[in-house]
């Protein structure tokens, strides 16, 4: 093939990417037909979502980290009491959070809420967030506010009703926000027209988006009393899975997914075999690893003709044959001479990249199977915007379905 210079082609691939909407931040559409969902379901949703940018601390290192009072004795009965109502240890954000209305959310939650507050206005509706992501020392002032210096049995029952201690959270993952009614207060957000829009046909709106209620009204043994305010970030997929609806190309999760034609697509040519057996989760951060491998079984999986000097690539990974040949070809040059940090999360710049550079390599095999979708160039291809810190899976789907029809 041609060469082009890296600049033209990058602007060439943007230009694909807007024309066809590819990387708009686009939610998935509302069911047809809204199913219920009982309680204690969106309790073990959010339980079993197995989210990315988390990490759950072992008990112990919570135990010897987290105080609460700061008295031994006081902090443990608060832990078995706080346990017998249903709080478990929370996991911990452990990636970059974004900004968003002021507070810091996971990229793919920040994006969601983003994408329904938008909705909600255009029905004449005025979503607020009122809090997010929490860190452990929020948390814990949150909950000494709520105990106000009672450490009777009575006045923890008390304070547990309302908050969790620090560590029991679920706003720690960065997934979790509290929503209100613009100009209203958090006390009553269940009467107000804000609470209605989400609400209505079982959360048909913030499944939409990917939100299920955290603490929902009849759920057992979940912690805190039912908090109509508060939400938590799952992702449509999961909750396509959870609700039953029918596989799409052996995946659950993909039903609801405007990319679903493109993850179909790949899907059919072999290039990806999801994320578990039966998910392919499309809301997800892509890794480099992950991103390497698709780009690879696109291409028709050729061997590399040496592997590549990175430490933290073995032998058993399902990306090293990948990875040996996109770097044998010069196409990753890995994040260290020693390191290709495969679990690191992929920006859409450095997905471009890699089309970019691989569009260069002149005796590269074809992208095999299919054709891609008919495509049309755009006037302005930088009129992209920001389509988020990261990139997804199902998006990425979508670069790689443009990339072969170019």
């Amino acid at each position: 093939m041609s060469y082009r210079s890296p600049v033209a082609e990058i602007r060439r691939v943007l230009a694909v990417l807007v024309a066809t909407g590819m990387l708009a931040a686009a939610p998935a559409a509302a069911q047809d037909a809204p199913s219920l969902v009982e309680p204690d379901t969106y309790l073990v949703m959010f339980d079993q979502a197995d989210l990315r940018g988390m990490v759950r601390p072992d008990d112990v290192v919570y135990d010897a980290l987290v105080e609460i009072t700061g008295d031994p004795e006081v902090d443990q009965r608060i832990r078995v009491a706080a346990e017998a109502r249903g709080y478990t240890r929370r996991p911990v954000a452990a990636a970059d959070l974004v900004p968003v209305d002021g507070r810091r959310l996971q990229d793919a939650a920040a994006e969601a809420w983003t994408a329904m507050k938008a909705a909600a206005r255009d029905d004449g509706v005025a979503l607020v967030m009122t809090s997010a992501y929490r860190d452990l020392d929020d948390q814990r002032a949150l909950f000494l506010r709520r105990l106000d210096g009672r450490t009777s049995d009575t006045g923890i029952d008390e304070a547990l009703r309302t908050s969790a201690p620090p560590g029991y959270s679920k706003h720690h993952g960065g997934y979790a926000i509290d929503v209100g009614q613009a100009g209203g207060s958090e006390v009553g957000f269940a009467g107000t027209a804000a609470y209605r829009w989400l609400s209505d046909f079982d959360f048909a709106r913030a499944k939409r988006f990917g939100f299920i209620p955290s603490y929902p009204v009849d759920g057992e043994d979940m912690g805190p009393d039912p908090e109509a305010w508060e939400f938590v970030w799952v992702g449509p997929g999961r909750i396509s899975c959870a609700t039953g609806l029918a596989s799409v190309a052996g995946f659950c999760d993909i039903g609801l997914e405007p990319r679903r034609d493109d993850i179909v697509w790949t899907a059919d040519l072999g290039v990806t075999v999801g994320c578990a057996p039966g998910r392919f989760c499309p809301d997800d951060p892509i890794t480099r690893g992950e991103a390497a491998s698709m780009l690879w079984r696109l291409h028709g999986a050729p061997p590399a003709a040496t592997s590549a000097p990175f430490a933290d690539v073995f032998a058993l990974d399902h990306f090293r044959p990948a990875v040996d040949w996109l770097w044998s070809i010069g196409v990753v040059a890995g994040t260290s001479p020693a390191t290709f940090s495969p679990e690191d999360f992929l920006a859409p710049d450095e997905a471009f990249a890699l089309i970019v550079r691989l569009a260069a390599v002149d005796d590269r095999p074809a992208p095999s199977g299919l054709a891609g979708p008919a495509v049309e160039t755009a006037a302005d291809p930088l009129g992209l915007g920001d389509p988020g810190a990261l990139i997804s899976r199902a998006e990425f789907a979508s670069v790689l379905r443009a990339s072969a029809a170019a």
